[in-house]
């Protein structure tokens, strides 16, 4: 029996009795786990998406799924299983996670960074779609491939390939504008508190969420056909 710290990523029916539960972990890194016949049948067993949770499984390094025993949330965030905004972001975060952790093992400062977002988020009551937008950013210098502000000039615009910040001129692979890229720029150095002041509107969130999905498919060879990208589309019109 192994006990390691894990926030829940996803969920996938089995059967009709059982469930695949991809998580990442604290001391293991990624891990996908099939729970008993029984194990949802009981109450006692709660399973929320980018849920903090203790879990106890059976360990077998050679096994593609891992045996659930037992999974006992750690924090109570209820704000964020009542909120339809803050649902649909969690969505988003769990799915983006599965796609790009699955090869992940042991990371501390990235099993943090997202522990704390999850905390951040059931708190927030202002700012949610910008932090949105912080989040997608800052967890791409998390898994490899950091976003180099160091480059960044007023009037520079963002380079997909390297993530540098350039000058405008004969730059074929940029694809923002100076004020999309300021705004990267801001959503990758401000503080957390800060973000709900970076002024974004709905066509500017959009354009920002597509470059980060560019960004992660571009180095990381990934296809984010998500449904629940759309739908934050839609949840932050204003």
């Amino acid at each position: 029996m192994e006990c390691c710290k894990a926030i829940i990523l996803k969920k996938n029916n089995y059967s009709d009795t059982q469930t695949i539960i991809h998580a990442y972990s604290l001391e293991k890194g990624y891990l996908s786990l099939i729970s008993p016949s029984f194990f949802f049948k009981r109450k006692k067993h709660p399973v929320h998406l980018m849920q903090i949770s203790e879990i106890e499984y059976s360990g077998n390094e050679k096994a593609r799924l891992q045996k659930l025993h037992t999974i006992s949330p750690l924090l109570n965030l209820p704000d964020l299983y009542f909120d339809i905004v803050k649902m649909n972001i969690l969505l988003l975060w769990g799915e983006v996670l599965h796609l790009l952790l699955k090869n992940e093992t042991k990371n501390e400062e990235l099993f943090e960074f997202i522990t704390h977002s999850v905390e951040y988020l059931n708190s927030a009551t202002q700012g949610i779609g910008n932090f949105n937008l912080l989040f997608l950013y800052r967890l791409a210098g998390l898994v490899g491939y950091r976003i180099n502000t160091a480059s960044w000039r007023e009037g520079y615009v963002f380079n997909i390939n390297d993530g540098h910040f350039c000058p405008a001129d004969n730059q074929p692979a940029c694809i923002s504008g100076p004020n999309t890229a300021m705004a990267i720029y801001k959503l990758c150095t401000c503080a957390v508190h800060e973000v709900k002041d970076i002024p974004l509107n709905q066509a500017a969130r959009n354009i920002l969420l597509d470059i980060i999905f560019l960004f992660y498919s571009t180095h990381l060879n990934i296809n984010f056909n998500i449904k629940s990208i759309q739908v934050i589309r839609e949840i932050f019109q204003e």
